[in-house]
């Protein structure tokens, strides 16, 4: 494994963000929770209700918690030991892992790949990461930069190891609809990640501040963003390599794995911004490993 692992520390920030994103549906008392921090600044009404049996029923969440994530899965052509590590790691959720190479963008295992594929689920906490890279970009702030909030002062690490709502949602309105915009899909939001993959959606990205919350509500929750796996691990393996955007493939036949070569997409301007995001999302990796309990509470 150690052909793609370019940083621990990287690897480590890609996984989670993969995995915790598309591994377990939320319950409706943390929808709950995470709306009712944002609502002085956004006026937004909770939409979600609690979940009885380990399923959600309310909002947008509509899928089982828990179900096998490896039904009707094809593994030709995927690495096995990548495989297996990935389907421990998800256990029993209902969810999806993506595994990619920074290096050159192959796919090396897709648990789920009936969801992986799919039209993408709103992307909550993870759209911070591409709402982090907007405002370090555009020189909004730095990352020691303390931001004025409700009579506290706050970095960026901070920010982004606590998932902090109203941190990102003034950074979205600073920036404003058309910067986000602008950057989310350079980094590939709303547009196929793969190339010539059977099946893969595109996802969905608004083209107008969202009616519930506005930009605000957008860049700390993803409103009306509709992100797939394979886009949130491009984004993070380009994060891992410094910005190298690689068209994902997923070669299955021994001849496609044998002569596989990399197409990238395009070069993003982040690589002196990456170190900027690197501890926050190291700490929340960590922070989260040893604070939140197998299977509690909102694992995006």
């Amino acid at each position: 494994m150690k052909r793609f692992l370019i940083s621990t520390v990287l690897r480590k920030s890609a996984w989670f963000l993969v995995f915790s994103l598309f591994s377990s549906v939320p319950s409706g008392a943390a929808v709950e929770k995470k709306k009712r921090r944002t609502a002085s600044i956004h006026r937004v009404v909770a939409r979600s209700t609690p979940s009885p049996l380990g399923t959600i029923r309310g909002g947008p969440w509509t899928a089982p918690t828990y179900a096998n994530s490896t039904s009707g899965d094809n593994a030709d052509g995927e690495d096995l030991n990548v495989r297996r590590a990935a389907v421990e790691a998800l256990g029993p959720f209902n969810g999806s892992v993506v595994v990619v190479d920074p290096s050159d963008g192959r796919i090396l295992s897709m648990v789920n790949q009936k969801m992986g594929l799919g039209r993408g689920f709103q992307p909550c906490s993870t759209i911070k990461v591409s709402v982090a890279l907007a405002a370090l970009g555009e020189k909004l702030i730095e990352p020691q930069s303390r931001l004025q909030l409700n009579g506290r002062r706050m970095v960026l690490t901070h920010a982004l190891t606590h998932s902090n709502n109203y941190f990102f949602a003034t950074l979205g309105e600073k920036l404003g609809f058309e910067k986000v915009s602008f950057y989310a899909h350079q980094f590939g939001y709303g547009e196929k990640a793969g190339l010539g993959i059977r099946g893969e959606e595109p996802g969905r990205f608004p083209s107008s501040p969202p009616s519930n919350g506005g930009v605000g509500m957008l860049a700390n929750f993803g409103e009306e963003i509709k992100q797939t796996p394979l886009q949130l691990a491009a984004l993070m393996s380009a994060i891992a390599n410094g910005g190298t955007l690689y068209f994902l493939r997923y070669p299955r036949a021994p001849e496609e794995i044998a002569y596989f070569s990399p197409r990238i997409k395009r070069q993003l301007d982040i690589q002196r911004l990456v170190s900027g995001i690197t501890p926050g999302l190291r700490d929340a990796v960590e922070s989260a490993r040893h604070t939140r309990p197998p299977g509690g509470g909102d694992r995006r």
